[in-house]
C-alpha cells in the first residue's frame, strides 16, 4: 500500500452523503483544515437536551446554511448525522464560515466536549473545511 495515500475515513463519508442529497460524491484525496473552535449556540431550544446521551465527545456535525433566517441571514444550522438541530454556530462567529459555505465550500465539526452547566448542555466544537 503506498503510504503518500490518505485512508478515507468511514464518518466522514456518512457526512457526505448527508450533505450530497443523492449527489455523487467527491473525489476521496482531500485535506482538512480547522478553521474554529466555539461552541453550539442556542442548545437550550433545540433537540440537543432530548438526545444528550446520543451526544459524544468525536461525534461528526453537519451544517446547514439559512441564509433567510429571520433574525440572522448568516445563520449556520448544526446537526448530528440523523440531522437533529444541536443549534447554530454562534453569531458573532458564524461570517467566515457562511462565506464559505456560499461559496460552495464543505464544512463539518466535530464535539470537543460535552458538559452540563444546571440545565443548560454546552457542546465545544472544532470547525474544519474540507479541501477535495
Amino acid at each position: 500500500m503506498n503510504k503518500d495515500v490518505t485512508k478515507l475515513d468511514p464518518k466522514m463519508l456518512e457526512i457526505l452523503r448527508a450533505l450530497q442529497n443523492g449527489k455523487s460524491l467527491p473525489k476521496p484525496f482531500c485535506s482538512d483544515t480547522l478553521v474554529l473552535k466555539t461552541y453550539i449556540a442556542g442548545t437550550q431550544y433545540s433537540s440537543a437536551k432530548k438526545i444528550a446521551g446520543s451526544i459524544k465527545e468525536g461525534n461528526y456535525l453537519i451544517f446547514q446554511r439559512e441564509a433567510k433566517n429571520p433574525n440572522d441571514n448568516m445563520a449556520i444550522k448544526i446537526m448530528d448525522l440523523d440531522k437533529n438541530k444541536l443549534g447554530y454556530v454562534p453569531r458573532a462567529k458564524n461570517e467566515v464560515i457562511s462565506n464559505l459555505m456560499d461559496a460552495g465550500k464543505t464544512i463539518f465539526g466535530i464535539i470537543d466536549k460535552k458538559d452540563w452547566s444546571e440545565d443548560y448542555l454546552r457542546l465545544d466544537i472544532s470547525i474544519y473545511l474540507r479541501e477535495l
